[in-house]
């Protein structure tokens, strides 16, 4: 064995220029992606701002909710409800919708992981599943869009419920329609 010959390692430089530059070119390619994600943050809160302030502010000062302009689009400010109950305050919140008589809207999942062969365990109740030492988990929940209206029309009929433990978001949103 020549150990000269495997050590000895013939390096094409053209091909190491070739990938520095592509690699500096990815480094402003990802710059550039920076960037243009701060401009859409930045647009985003710019049309936030006047959708859910500015124009709901104006026509409340006008004393109208709605409107067509003179091009035939309409304008329309209406209540905007948001709720997500995060993972550190499920638990509380959950204890708060059962408390209050809103049991019903808690979705409560159960799966089951069988191995091979045993399709058969899969129907039968959760007791027995359990007799046979096998793992049920159990998942509570509350779809978005439930969630969503329950929050709006608890706020509409002027019930309080604790934001911080619902992620609560009420605001006017503007909305405008086209006729193109």
């Amino acid at each position: 064995m020549n150990l000269e010959q495997l050590t000895t390692i013939n390096v094409d430089t053209t091909t190491i220029t070739e990938i520095s530059q592509l690699c500096n070119k990815l480094i402003s390619q990802r710059k550039a992606v920076e960037l243009a994600e701060l401009a859409l943050k930045n647009a985003e809160a710019a049309e936030r701002h006047l959708s859910e302030e500015v124009i709901p502010t104006k026509m409340q000062e006008a004393g109208i909710s709605s409107l067509t302009l003179t091009d035939g689009s309409s304008v329309e400010v209406s209540p905007y409800y948001y709720a997500k109950i995060s993972e550190d305050k499920k638990a509380d919140a959950f204890d708060w919708l059962r408390k209050n008589n809103f049991a019903d809207l808690i979705k409560n999942n159960l799966s089951v992981t069988f191995s091979k062969g045993e399709d058969s365990s899969a129907v039968q109740l959760k007791a027995e599943l359990e007799k046979k030492g096998l793992v049920v988990d159990q998942k509570e929940d509350i779809h978005w869009q439930t969630l969503r209206g329950f929050v709006k029309e608890q706020v509409e009929k002027g019930n309080a419920i604790p934001s911080d433990l619902f992620g609560l978001y009420v605001a006017n949103r503007t909305k405008i329609k086209t006729n193109n």
